[in-house]
């Protein structure tokens, strides 16, 4: 009686243990915390493109993060102009036809339309089909008023032959935080 009594209360603690990690989706981001450097000042797996007339700070912030050790900083200097942060490869492992949701921890200050008023957002796409309206998040909208992390999301679709998913930072002016970016197919 005692074996099985002893077996059940290890059975029940498996799979109190195991539950949450069998239910957990997988995220496709690589590197989706900025946790793992490739230089001083930017992620591994990640890129950024400073537009002609653009002066901006790139950096790993250990005091304004969401979670983990550390969030990647954006800041555009004045006037403003237009750059852009997105993973290094497309993300890959897409199903055709599959819901996904796209999740990131952002936090702001200063954010404004670049001088040619490009809207700050981020953009999520597929290919080799595109969506159109391209997905976008606007971040003049959401971050408005907003001081903390704010849980920004978006649910697509992927189209019959999506093979890869595309995500664009566009960041005009101001300072950005980001982090714990996550990608995950949803029921």
């Amino acid at each position: 009686m005692k074996r099985i009594v002893t077996g059940v209360i290890f059975l029940v603690g498996f799979l109190m243990t195991v539950s949450p990690v069998l239910g957990a989706t997988k995220n496709l981001v690589p590197n989706g915390g900025f946790e793992i450097k490739a230089t001083e000042n930017l992620p591994e797996g990640w890129q950024t493109k400073v537009y002609r007339g653009t002066s901006a700070d790139f950096g790993f912030n250990d005091t304004e993060k969401h979670g983990q050790s550390y969030s990647f900083m954006i800041n555009i200097n004045p006037p403003g102009g237009s750059v852009l942060f997105y993973p290094d490869k497309n993300i890959a492992d897409i199903k055709p036809g599959k819901k996904y949701q796209f999740s990131v921890w952002v936090k702001a200050k200063g954010l404004g339309y670049s001088p040619n008023f490009i809207a700050p957002a981020i953009r999520i796409n597929y290919k080799p089909t595109r969506l159109s309206p391209v997905p976008t998040i606007d971040l003049m909208l959401e971050m408005k008023g907003e001081n903390e992390w704010k849980n920004l999301t978006l649910t697509t679709v992927a189209p019959p032959d999506a093979t890869e998913i595309t995500v664009d930072f566009l960041l005009t002016k101001g300072t950005i935080w980001i982090d714990d970016l996550e990608i995950t197919e949803v029921e």
